[in-house]
């Protein structure tokens, strides 16, 4: 009867927990990269995301684009999952708050790097689909890789219209991935941890 609580337990905080995760990593993300405040997509992330960013934002100012209280706020909640889970498990006494916190920052940078990579993936299957579209999401996700990709294109040499950016900027997602996985096993990351 216990392991049947604990799974039903696991499968109401697992998806509440990755949607809260994935919504303020987003907000970070739409943020940092200079996202329109005016396109409806971001105006709904900080209408989701304000009770738990805006009170540690205020323990934390930053600047324009950056916001430490996001990223505080994406490190509690990673914690307080983890807490949860060790709980559900019925091994809260292996939970080690510096130790969460270290798996926290890990599962958030992987967080991170794979919203970019999706948003990369979207905008160059949008480009395809629908290249003259409006829409806010489309309007959200190239303002969010565009940052990004700006930078790579510059770099690289005209090739008639050709855009090598995305590829460059895999590559080195990739790179950021398969080293956050080496960190990932090195300090023994539950695979309950969201991000990873």
């Amino acid at each position: 009867m216990n392991n049947a609580l604990s799974d039903i337990g696991v499968t109401i905080i697992q998806p509440l927990f990755t949607l809260a995760l994935v919504l303020i990593a987003t907000r970070f993300l739409a943020q940092l990269c200079g996202v329109s405040s005016y396109n409806p997509i971001s105006m709904a992330l900080r209408r989701i995301t304000d009770p738990v960013v805006l009170p540690l934002g205020r323990l934390l100012p930053g600047g324009k684009r950056v916001n430490p209280g996001s990223l505080l706020a994406l490190v509690l909640c990673q914690i307080l999952f983890i807490a949860l889970m060790f709980s559900l498990i019925g091994r809260l006494d292996a939970f080690s708050f510096i130790q969460a916190t270290i798996w926290s920052l890990i599962g958030g940078a992987s967080l991170i790097i794979n919203i970019v990579f999706y948003s990369v993936i979207a905008t160059i299957v949008v480009s395809f689909l629908a290249p003259q579209s409006a829409h806010p999401a489309v309007e959200f996700v190239w303002q969010l890789t565009e940052p990004v990709m700006a930078p790579l294109r510059q770099l690289l040499p005209s090739m008639g219209g050709l855009d090598f950016s995305p590829i460059i900027l895999f590559i080195a997602l990739n790179v950021v991935r398969v080293s956050l996985g080496h960190m990932a096993a090195a300090a023994r990351l539950p695979q309950f941890v969201i991000g990873i």
